[in-house]
């Protein structure tokens, strides 16, 4: 157990949030990673793909040990679990009985560019408090309907959580370290390349008081504004492209089929 980074023991028999237990996470990793107790992955040009599983296998690692000898976690019987390839999520802190449920995504980045929030996945949890199976979100035409039945605005707690760490250059200092939800996000911008959306962390690293409903509805918005930009793609295509065809193939997509068969 690396108990020379341990934050102080807090007492486990007071209300359990989501928030207090992502601060422990939090306030851990940030000691762990200033005493050079987990160190970010960092090959070179070329190897980010593997950076990046290599950082968050350490730190999962490293976390899971902590959760295992803290009170918060042995008092209240919550579990630290890391993800299996392809899930949606790479962390997950869970009581015997699910009634806690946090989903965590890993996230490091500089906090300058902006960063891909692409789980499908963790959207539709966030905003239906349903745990999705691949026949609710397997397209996108499938995650619309299957939102707009299930969505609450209302008397839901569920939320998919972000545990940031700040990427800084060799020889300096750690970079912040903080975490914040999918509902909590100050400012998300569309991306057509990848729905549903993106972000920059540095424009995220408080995290906003929105009111549930407010929250729900400014994240399907900008899930509009993104099928929108992928829009202006296929109607750049049909102006520039298609009349370059020829005869079927011009009659094809100039009539009511929008998409190739």
């Amino acid at each position: 157990m690396l108990t020379n980074a341990q934050p102080k023991e807090t007492d486990a028999s007071t209300d359990i949030t989501p928030e207090r237990i992502l601060d422990v996470i939090k306030d851990y990793l940030q000691t762990a990673l200033e005493k050079n107790i987990i160190k970010l992955a960092s090959s070179g040009r070329g190897k980010h793909r593997t950076d990046s599983s290599i950082t968050e296998e350490s730190i999962g690692n490293s976390l899971r040990g902590f959760a295992e000898g803290h009170p918060l976690f042995t008092q209240l019987g919550l579990s630290f679990e890391m993800a299996t390839n392809g899930n949606w999520y790479d962390f997950l802190i869970r009581s015997a009985d699910d009634s806690i449920w946090l989903p965590i995504n890993l996230k490091v980045s500089s906090l300058e560019g902006n960063d891909d929030l692409s789980s499908k996945d963790g959207v539709f949890y966030a905003l239906t408090g349903i745990r999705p199976t691949t026949g609710m979100t397997r397209n996108w035409d499938l995650f619309c309907q299957n939102l707009a039945i299930h969505v609450k605005r209302n008397n839901c707690l569920a939320d998919y959580y972000y545990l940031v760490v700040q990427k800084t250059s060799p020889g300096k200092s750690v970079g912040k370290v903080f975490w914040t939800s999918l509902l909590r996000l100050q400012r998300v911008t569309p991306n057509g390349c990848n729905p549903p959306f993106q972000c920059k962390w540095k424009e995220n690293t408080e995290r906003a008081a929105w009111g549930r409903q407010q929250a729900v509805d400014n994240l399907i918005n900008v899930l509009g504004e993104t099928f929108v930009q992928r829009a202006k793609a296929f109607d750049s295509f049909r102006t520039h492209l298609v009349p370059t065809f020829s005869g079927g193939l011009k009659t094809r997509w100039f009539g009511d089929c929008l998409c190739p068969v």
